[in-house]
């Protein structure tokens, strides 16, 4: 199994309850958006799976602890990445936890 790397992602206070934000970690060419419900912060890939055209999910319908593509209508779990509504594959979600005043998120060591 891949070992995994904790990164600083971004302030606590940049992600205001029930906003879905854009981050873009350079050093992975990889898009994640965070998400703050009820004061939980979720990350997950920014790209919807549903299609070629993978639309920004950080522009989606977030309702609940679930976000739902603009694009195609494809809704999904924030915490475990489930495919609610459509025919998008699971979405990768990682961990996250909020510690020194930073929010942190585990991703996969040595790329996507």
């Amino acid at each position: 199994m891949t070992e995994l790397s904790i990164l600083g992602v971004v302030q606590m206070d940049a992600i205001a309850d029930g906003m879905v934000v854009p981050h873009y970690v350079a050093d992975r060419k990889l898009r994640i958006a965070l998400a703050r419900v009820d004061g939980k912060v979720y990350a997950f890939d920014d790209l919807c799976t549903c299609s070629d055209e993978r639309c920004p999910l950080s522009s989606g319908l977030l309702v609940g602890r679930t976000i739902m593509c603009q694009c195609h209508g494809s809704r999904f779990a924030l915490g475990t990445g489930a495919v609610l509504q459509g025919s998008a594959a699971p979405l990768r979600v990682y961990e996250v936890r909020e510690a020194d005043g930073t929010l942190q998120v585990r991703l996969p060591e040595g790329g996507q």
